[in-house]
């Protein structure tokens, strides 16, 4: 396997610059997912990597070999690089072994010292489908056809593969056990793989580092955590996940708000004391705690006004006794009861973003 470079690219649709100026990076063997919304260039990324869009500016490299640059672009099929659609667009007329083999090439030999149909079958089993290599595709289940289009993927021994929301028409329960397994899958083969996806969950649980589009535009790229816990933006600190924003004052390292006196990150800016600035915390961040053990905590005064159960945790909402309604996440064994009167506190330092 090799490295991706996508090295200050550009790509426009018409008149209109659907990709600006990206980099981003991906190491051998490396799983680096794409996240934004809807419209925010991910798919067109992945177009220009695989060769059906051409760049406007900047380069893409695999390995030592330049695949794209505005005026030349090398052909989809010379490029090493596999392709797993949405949907798992099977042939329906060919059987699940037939589908693999499709991909799997006629010429110069399969490598690894195996025979052509010998491959075929170390995919199928491979992908946990050895035993159907004879079903047709009507006869297979969603997640079933998806390992189909996975073998197939791989079937040619890519340097890298592209997943374009392989998991996104599955239902909720086979999504999330279909992406650990094939998350562990390209792991164990060591393939270089960046997926596409809008499910915030999905980056944050697959990937060894995720990069966040935002109208065509890189906000951010780096590890899950770093993404989550340090986000480079409100954008991003709002888009991946749920955020608390409270209005306050910045005083020598924290934010003077409802929840009290809060340490805090500024983020983006360099605050002078006595500045309005926007307090952002996770919801995980603020815990509330028995009146009578935390009398002397920094924090505040609340009353639990409802509470969203969600079976492993619950969202809960939390009227301040001298402000106004928060949220705040908690494990589903220890959550108080609506009508309980708390004191909030916040366990980490926030993120204190520019007044707007």
């Amino acid at each position: 396997m090799s490295d991706l470079v996508v090295e200050h690219v550009s790509v426009t649709h018409g008149s209109t610059l659907a990709i600006d100026d990206v980099s981003v990076s991906i190491r051998s063997g490396e799983l680096v997912a794409v996240l934004g919304p809807s419209g925010c260039g991910k798919t067109t990324l992945l177009l220009a990597i695989a060769g059906l869009l051409p760049v406007a500016g900047g380069a893409i490299t695999i390995g030592d070999r330049e695949i794209s640059r505005a005026g030349r672009t090398v052909a989809p099929e010379k490029r090493g690089v596999g392709w797993v659609p949405q949907e798992a667009s099977l042939f329906p007329h060919l059987s699940v072994g037939e589908n693999i083999g499709f991909a799997v090439p006629r010429r110069g030999g399969v490598g690894g010292g195996v025979s052509r149909a010998e491959r075929i079958v170390e995919l199928a089993q491979l992908v946990g489908l050895g035993d159907l290599t004879g079903r047709a595709p009507n006869q297979l289940s969603g997640g079933q056809a998806q390992r189909v289009a996975l073998a197939r993927a791989l079937a040619p021994r890519p340097d890298l593969l592209l997943l374009d929301e392989p998991f996104a028409a599955l239902d909720t329960q086979l999504r999330t056990a279909l992406r650990r397994e094939v998350s562990e899958l390209l792991r164990a083969q060591g393939t270089t793989s960046l997926l596409v996806t809008h499910d915030q969950e999905e980056a944050l649980t697959l990937a060894d580092r995720v990069a966040v589009l935002r109208d065509g535009h890189l906000e951010q790229f780096g590890t899950p955590e770093e993404i989550y816990q340090h986000p480079a933006s409100d954008w991003v600190a709002s888009f991946v996940g749920d955020v608390v924003e409270l209005p306050g004052r910045w005083r020598a390292g924290r934010v003077l708000c409802a929840l009290g006196a809060v340490e805090a990150s500024a983020v983006g800016f360099t605050p002078a004391d006595g500045d309005a600035v926007r307090l952002m915390l996770r919801p995980e961040w603020i815990v509330p705690r028995p009146d009578l053990l935390a009398q002397a905590a920094a924090g505040a005064d609340a009353r639990i006004a409802a509470i969203s159960y969600a079976g492993h945790d619950a969202m809960i909402t939390a009227d301040l006794v001298t402000g106004p309604s928060v949220r705040l996440r908690m494990a589903a064994v220890e959550l108080p009861s609506v009508g309980d009167d708390v004191r909030l506190a916040v366990q980490r330092p926030g993120l204190a973003f520019a007044a707007l």
